[in-house]
C-alpha cells in the first residue's frame, strides 16, 4: 500500500523556465554591481555575467557527479572570479550573497497548474508528504521563503534540499533519507517529478515508484517510469488506483 508521496520542485510544482532564468541572472547581475559600487568599485554588466557563467560550470561539474555545494562555497567560488572581488568589504559581500541567493524571490517564479490543488487532495487523503530538491543557486533557507510565499509549505512533513545534505537527485541516498525522515518504505512510497534521470531513475533505483511529470507532453521515456501524468490533477487517478488494489 501507498502511504507516501515523495515530490520534486522545479517544474513541478514551481515554474523554473527559460524567462524565469533570465529574470534571476538579471537581477544577480544588477545586485552584484550595486554592491560592488558602494565600495567605489567599478564592474562592467559582461565580467558580471562572465563571473556567473563560470561560476554555474564550476558548480554543475560537481552537480552532475551528484555532489552539491553550500551557498557559501559558490560565493567563494564567484568572487574568486570577479575582477577586484578581493577588495569587496564585508557589508558588500553579505549584499552580493543575497543578490545571488535571493534573485528568485525579487520576481518569484508561478506554481504550475494544479499544484496547490493536488498538494491539498493528497493531504486530506492522509498522505505522508515529502519534498526533495536538487537546489541550484538557490539554497534550501531560500526556498523555504518562496514556498510560503506560495502557501504550499504547510503541506509537506519533510523538506529536503540538496545543498543542506551535500548530495543530489539521483543519488540513492537523497531519495532514502527523505523515506527515513518519514519513516516511510520505499515499496510503500511514490515520486513525482518532471526529470527521468534525476526523478525517475532515482526514484526506482531505491525501489519507489516513479510518477513522470510530462507538462509538455513530449512522449518520450528513454528511461521507463511506472506512470506518465500531462496534467498533476491526473496522480489523483493513479494514488486512488494504488489505494485501492
Amino acid at each position: 500500500m501507498i502511504d507516501t508521496i515523495t515530490i520534486d520542485l522545479w517544474n513541478t510544482l514551481i515554474s523554473n523556465t527559460a524567462e524565469d532564468a533570465r529574470r534571476f541572472h538579471k537581477a544577480r547581475t544588477s545586485g552584484i554591481i550595486e554592491a560592488f559600487l558602494s565600495d567605489g568599485i567599478t564592474i562592467e554588466e559582461g565580467e558580471v555575467g562572465k563571473a556567473l557563467d563560470l561560476c554555474y560550470k564550476k558548480c554543475w561539474d560537481l552537480w552532475t557527479k551528484n555532489l552539491d555545494l553550500t551557498a557559501q562555497e559558490q560565493i567563494e567560488i564567484l568572487m574568486s572570479l570577479l575582477p577586484g572581488g578581493e577588495e569587496v568589504s564585508p557589508d558588500s559581500l553579505e549584499r552580493i550573497e543575497k543578490a545571488y541567493t535571493e534573485a528568485v524571490m525579487e520576481s518569484p517564479p508561478a506554481l504550475i497548474e494544479g499544484s496547490s490543488e493536488i498538494l491539498g487532495y493528497l493531504e486530506k487523503r492522509d498522505y505522508k508528504l515529502g519534498l526533495i530538491c536538487n537546489t541550484g543557486r538557490s539554497p534550501g533557507r531560500v526556498l523555504r521563503k518562496l514556498l510560503r510565499q506560495h502557501r504550499i509549505v504547510h503541506y509537506f512533513d519533510v523538506l529536503t534540499f540538496s545543498d543542506e545534505l551535500r548530495i543530489r537527485k539521483p543519488d540513492p541516498q537523497i531519495f532514502l533519507l527523505t523515506l527515513k525522515r518519514l519513516e516511510s518504505s520505499p515499496s510503500g512510497s511514490i515520486h513525482i517529478g518532471d526529470e527521468l534521470q534525476t526523478d525517475v531513475m532515482g526514484a526506482k533505483g531505491v525501489g519507489m515508484r516513479a510518477i513522470h511529470f510530462d507538462e509538455g507532453g513530449s512522449g518520450h521515456q528513454e528511461i521507463q517510469s511506472d506512470y506518465c501524468v500531462g496534467k498533476l490533477e491526473d496522480v489523483k487517478k493513479i494514488v486512488e488506483s494504488l489505494r485501492q488494489r
